[in-house]
């Protein structure tokens, strides 16, 4: 099966939301990087626009980019291919496919999973499987402000998106968000999975942490 670069795990991340600025890379030009605007995306392209300089007359049609933007939980980064271009003085615009996806764990701010101290059921969707695959049910093991460890009895694969919901106990608050699978293990039959938070709504964010926070002094104390 033929592994094909989507942005639909990045859509609904605020930075590339339209009207959002975003840093790009011009891979032939060993400068910083210019500063563009989405102006529309889709799972299968990104459209932005950027302005002109006076002395940069060079085309980009062809060209390979990058953009590459920061979270608390990865550094999310997406290779483009530029495929349209035009130029409307003294604004460009340009449509581009996406040729490869990386999601990294920010080292640095790396907060160790811990037990979330009762049984928590988490139902997920595997984006871009079979109708027949893509539903699954997981149990929490282990969690942190960036990370969740989870067991699950369904097939799943190293790099797959997971979109998926829990609720956080005290609180009642569901949480809903996607998470990228960075390891997978078998244990007792079961199949283990660690994932990266690739997109979250700031509130439940900080639903996470609080509850992450209130476990960990409790533990301490």
């Amino acid at each position: 099966m033929i592994d094909i670069p989507s942005l639909t795990p990045f859509m609904a991340d605020k930075r590339l939301q339209r009207g959002a600025s975003l840093p790009m890379m011009i891979s032939r030009q060993v400068k910083s990087p210019i500063q563009v605007m989405v102006e529309h995306v889709k799972s299968s392209y990104l459209v932005v626009s950027l302005e002109m300089k006076a002395d940069a007359k060079a085309e980009l049609l062809g060209s390979t980019v990058r953009v590459r933007w920061e979270s608390d939980a990865a550094i999310n980064t997406i290779d483009l291919e530029v495929i349209s271009e035009e130029t409307i003085w003294p604004i460009k615009l340009l449509a581009m496919v996406p040729v490869s996806v990386g999601v990294e764990i920010a080292t640095g701010r790396k907060q160790e999973p811990i037990p979330p101290g009762i049984d928590i059921r988490v139902p997920y969707k595997v984006m871009g499987a079979r109708p027949i695959e893509e539903k699954g049910e997981a149990v929490l093991l282990k969690f942190s402000p960036t990370r969740l460890i989870l067991a699950t009895e369904g097939y799943v694969a190293k790099g797959e998106f997971l979109h998926l919901s829990f609720t956080v106990p005290s609180t009642g608050q569901e949480i809903v968000m996607m998470a990228k699978i960075v390891e997978k293990t078998f244990e007792d039959k079961q199949t283990v999975i660690e994932l990266i938070f690739t997109d979250i709504n700031e509130k439940h964010h900080q639903v996470i942490k609080d509850y992450y926070k209130k476990l960990s002094t409790a533990a301490s104390s």
